[in-house]
């Protein structure tokens, strides 16, 4: 008895111990990392808001910021023949901590005011240069997009961060996005509509399809990207739908080009770049700081229930010059143009009376300089004019001056080397509509006044 006691254990353990988990030993994993924080003086002590004016978000400057935080993690997939195979296969992940109300770290937890906002924007795998190939594939949710104007932190022209797949073959690409929200307060075109399963409503998603076709054309000096996207929204007017969510399908184009070149050649890094974007129909976006052609902006034409007569242009430059090793410049200029679908040129209801603008210009230009005093001493000073005109009110404008001396303890003169650790000081002037009219966040807080003031200590850091 005691021989088939022992036997039995000995079985269950043998079993346990394959029943475990696998031990992690794996090597092929690296992790990367965005993120800003730091400590500012608000009006009345209160928590700091940005001195830029209503609808544009970072662009006018980014100094004032708030904090923010990315965590990134990739996965690499080694292909069968390592040592002569230029496969490269990686899943990357993404985690993104941020609030609109106030602190994110310290004594803080996702029930504080304002609370912590987590979000998952990255989560995609894609295998590059098949076998050797120039073929590439992709499939998930990810960072879809092109450069940025990292001063105002404006990802212009071809921001697709959304979910979807791709396919690439040399210089071309073709891309799927499907950015779909069950959202009723969204004043987009709806999104959703009740679709009624066995006599229950339930509330159902209205899929916005994105097709994008992209095509790159190098050269010595820099490349010509050409950009064509269709976008669809699906009919909601089957027969089990609410005939308050009848809505009919929509759809939208937008084609764009855009050029960059290397400049300067005798100091690296110094570059300019142009685009130009037409977007018509439900494809009209970009508005906020953002320029994602699928947020929809404006009214739409209620006797029709479509977007048909919308329409958007975006023009943007920018430009890095590397005068010499001891002064860089950073600068750019935007020009965006909007109109809705409704006849209006100021107010007009959306699909839920909720009342919005119909219109609106925006435009801005500015500049930020690096004086590198010395390898780990760097003086950023910049300068800004932003102007918002919605509707057909009055433009709101403003003009900033910031000034942040900062340590870069990495000793290198260059505009692109974190992590920064900042004294930031910026002033704004802001005209007689913006001022009586609160028409910027820190107005908001502080009351009408012309002038507003920001002081803070920030750091700023990224590693990939």
């Amino acid at each position: 008895m005691r021989v088939l006691m022992i036997s039995f254990l000995s079985v269950c353990l043998c079993a346990a111990g394959v029943a475990q988990s696998p031990v992690i030993s794996n090597k092929h994993f690296s992790i990367g990392s965005y993120g800003r924080v730091g400590i500012a003086r608000g009006e009345n002590f209160l928590y700091p808001r940005s001195l830029n004016l209503n609808g544009m978000g970072s662009i006018g400057g980014r100094m004032e910021e708030s904090d923010y935080f990315e965590l990134a993690t990739a996965l690499h997939f080694a292909p069968a023949n390592s040592s002569n195979d230029s496969t490269s296969i990686n899943i990357q992940s993404r985690l993104a901590l941020y609030t609109t109300q106030g602190q994110i770290i310290g004594n803080v937890t996702s029930n504080s005011f304002g609370g912590i906002t987590a979000a998952l924007p990255e989560l995609f795998a894609e295998a590059r240069n098949i076998m050797g190939s120039p073929w590439s594939v992709w499939i998930g949710a990810r960072f879809y997009r092109g450069d940025d104007i990292h001063i105002i932190d404006h990802f212009y022209f071809d921001d697709h961060s959304s979910q979807g797949f791709g396919i690439e073959y040399k210089n071309t690409t073709f891309s799927v996005m499907y950015p779909a929200a069950v959202d009723t307060a969204s004043s987009l075109p709806p999104y959703f509509y009740n679709n009624i399963v066995n006599g229950t409503p339930v509330l159902g998603l209205r899929n916005r399809s994105v097709y994008i076709l992209e095509h790159t054309i190098p050269s010595q000096s820099g490349y010509l990207k050409l950009m064509a996207e269709y976008h669809r929204l699906a009919n909601g007017t089957s027969g089990d739908t609410l005939a308050s969510y009848n809505y009919p399908a929509d759809d939208g184009y937008v084609l764009g080009a855009k050029y960059q070149a290397n400049i300067f050649k005798a100091m690296k890094g110094s570059f300019f770049d142009a685009s130009v974007r037409y977007g018509t129909g439900i494809a009209n976006g970009g508005d906020g700081g953002g320029s994602r052609t699928f947020l929809t902006y404006g009214g739409p034409d209620l006797a029709t229930q479509k977007f048909t007569n919308a329409w958007s242009i975006a023009l943007t430059a920018s430009a890095v010059w590397n005068i010499n090793g001891n002064y860089s410049v950073q600068a750019y200029s935007i020009f965006t143009k909007s109109r809705g679908a409704s006849d209006s040129l100021n107010t007009t209801p959306d699909y839920g009376d909720r009342i919005l603008f119909n219109r609106k210009t925006d435009f801005a230009v500015g500049a930020r300089s690096t004086w590198y005093i010395k390898n780990w001493l760097h003086l950023l000073h910049e300068l800004n004019f932003a102007s918002r005109r919605d509707g057909t009110q009055d433009p709101a404008q403003m003009i900033k001056f910031s000034i942040a001396p900062t340590v870069v303890p990495n000793g290198k003169r260059d505009v692109w080397s974190r992590p920064h650790f900042r004294l930031v000081y910026s002033v704004a002037r802001y005209n007689a509509f913006a001022a009586d009219n609160l028409y910027s966040p820190y107005l908001a807080q502080s009351g009408s006044k012309r002038w507003g003031h920001y002081f803070g200590v920030k750091t700023e850091w990224w590693l990939w």
